[in-house]
C-alpha cells in the first residue's frame, strides 16, 4: 500500500464519526432503529449514535423495533421519541428514547419505560380468566386495565370520558383552598366513588395545574394533566418521561 493510500485511509477513518452523525433527531432515531434491528449498535456507526447512559446499552443482539410513531422536541438540544412495542397477542407498550445534540450530531442518550410489577400484570390476567367478579374487583380490574394501557388507548379513553373528568374537576375545585387530594378510597359523599368508577385514583393540585392520576406504583405513574398558565411539566428522563398534548389544555403524562 502506498503512502498516499495510507494517508487517504487515515483521513477517512478520522472523518468517520462526523460523517456518521445525524443532523436531526428524526434521522438519528430512525438510523438507531435500523442498526439495533440489524444487531449493529456495537459498530463504529452504532456507537456514534449513542451518548451518555445509552452508550452502555450497545449490543450486537438483534432487536425488532418498529419506526418511532412520534417525536417531541425538548428545547433546541434535546428530544424524545416514542416507539410502540407490540406483542404476539396484539398488546401494546410504549418505550421512550431520549436524544441529545452532541458536537458530532444527534444521538440517543437514554431509554425509558413506565415500570410495572409482574405481580400487577399477573393479577389482571387472573381477573380476566374469571367469568364474574365482585363489584370491588370489577373496579380494580378497570383501574389495572387503564393503568396498563398504551398512550394510544389512553388517548381514545380520554376523549370518551373527558366530560366526566371535567365534571369531577369542577367539583374538586369547589373544595376550600388549600385542597387535599381527592382519592379513590375517600368515603362518600366526596369524589372517591366517582373516581373509582372511572378507573382513576387521585385528583390533586400540581403547581398551577391539576393532575388526575390513573395509577401506577411508587413514582411510576400515568394520568392526565390539565395545565395552568405556566403550561405542562417539562419532559425529562428523570421524572415526566412523556407529556403529550391532548388539546384543550389537557396532557397525557407518564412519570418514572
Amino acid at each position: 500500500m502506498t503512502l498516499r493510500t495510507l494517508l487517504a485511509a487515515a483521513a477517512v477513518a478520522l472523518a468517520a464519526p462526523t460523517a456518521l452523525a445525524q443532523s436531526t433527531p428524526d434521522a438519528a432515531v430512525a438510523r438507531f432503529i435500523e442498526l439495533a434491528n440489524a444487531g449493529q449498535l456495537t459498530t463504529p456507526e452504532g456507537r456514534a449514535l449513542l451518548t451518555g447512559e445509552a452508550s452502555e446499552m450497545a449490543s450486537d443482539a438483534k432487536s425488532n423495533l418498529p419506526a418511532a410513531d412520534r417525536l417531541i422536541p425538548i428545547g433546541k438540544d434535546s428530544a424524545v421519541a416514542r416507539i410502540v412495542l407490540r406483542g404476539s397477542k396484539g398488546e401494546e407498550a410504549d418505550a421512550y428514547f431520549f436524544l441529545d445534540r452532541t458536537q458530532a450530531g444527534w444521538a440517543v442518550s437514554a431509554y425509558r419505560r413506565m415500570a410495572m410489577s409482574g405481580m400487577t400484570m399477573q393479577m389482571l390476567e387472573e381477573m380476566k380468566k374469571r367469568p364474574t367478579l365482585p363489584p370491588e374487583d370489577q373496579l380494580l380490574k378497570r383501574n389495572l386495565e387503564l393503568t396498563l394501557s398504551s398512550d394510544s388507548q389512553l388517548r381514545t379513553w380520554f376523549t370518551a370520558n373527558k366530560p366526566a373528568i371535567e365534571s369531577l374537576i369542577q367539583t374538586y375545585q369547589r373544595r376550600p383552598v388549600p385542597r387535599t387530594p381527592a382519592l379513590d378510597r375517600d368515603p362518600a359523599p366526596s369524589l372517591g366513588p366517582s373516581l373509582k368508577a372511572l378507573g382513576l385514583t387521585v385528583i390533586e393540585d400540581a403547581g398551577d395545574g391539576i393532575r388526575v392520576t390513573v395509577g401506577g406504583m411508587m413514582d411510576n405513574t400515568v394520568g392526565f394533566y390539565r395545565a395552568g398558565p405556566s403550561g405542562p411539566p417539562p419532559i425529562s428522563p428523570s421524572e415526566f418521561i412523556w407529556v403529550e398534548n391532548l388539546g384543550g389544555g389537557w396532557f397525557l403524562f407518564r412519570t418514572t
